[in-house]
């Protein structure tokens, strides 16, 4: 009777090392993610947020009610209108509007704009955050 043995020491010692370093890895990968997403969620509460609660527009302006959503005071700087069908800045008008937490205020943009065109409204923070909403004018 031939006595064969299942797996040499050698493999069982490399199979070992190998599990040891893949669960390593899966660990590291873990505590990675998991450490970044508790930093993200503090970070995201000091941020600024604004938000477009509604646009009107009528044949000469558009008015853009931009609201801050965030916890800390922003400064709307620009607020752009473009056509959504052809990503045309129909106008770009430049503001300072220190706007506090929880705020609504109006922007009035000069515009010329065609019935039943699609239209984007976007408000620009000065530290880059920006807010759009669509709007149809119907004329």
């Amino acid at each position: 009777m031939k006595v064969r043995k299942a797996i040499s020491p050698v493999i069982a010692t490399l199979l070992l090392i190998l599990i040891a370093v893949a669960a390593s890895i899966l660990v590291y990968v873990w505590v990675t993610g998991y450490a970044s997403s508790v930093t993200g969620a503090e970070a995201t509460q000091l941020q600024e947020r604004i938000k477009i609660d509604a646009v009107s527009a009528n044949s000469s302006y558009t008015v853009v009610y931009v609201r801050n959503i965030g916890d800390i005071k922003v400064n709307v700087t620009d607020i752009y209108i473009i056509d959504a069908a052809t990503s045309e800045i129909m106008n770009h008008s430049e503001f300072s509007e220190e706007l506090a937490p929880g705020q609504v205020k109006e922007f009035q943009v000069e515009t010329t704009l065609k019935p039943g065109h699609t239209y984007i409204a976007k408000a620009v923070t000065s530290n880059g955050v920006e807010a759009t909403q669509s709007f149809v004018y119907r004329g």
